[in-house]
């Protein structure tokens, strides 16, 4: 299982931060992909229909949902 190495967290997981009232999510894929875990805005990322009405935050960044390379502005990492 792949590390963060600023946190030491798992980055398969995502993981929601809030710094100075904004919300900000990380892209697994993308973390992986740096060793450490990538944060976008949490309004970057797209909502996923599940059904009975109920949405849920996708996982990845549009830019690795859709694997089109435009990828929102990274914010932060850890």
């Amino acid at each position: 299982m792949d590390i963060c190495s600023g946190c030491h967290d798992p980055l398969h997981d995502s993981v929601v931060a809030e710094v100075e009232g904004k919300i900000y999510k990380s892209c697994p894929s993308c973390s992986v992909a740096m060793g450490q875990h990538v944060f976008y805005r949490y309004k970057d990322f797209d909502m996923k229909e599940m059904g009975n009405g109920r949405y849920i935050v996708q996982s990845c960044c549009p830019g690795c949902c859709v694997k089109d390379g435009h990828k929102p502005e990274v914010c932060f990492t850890c």
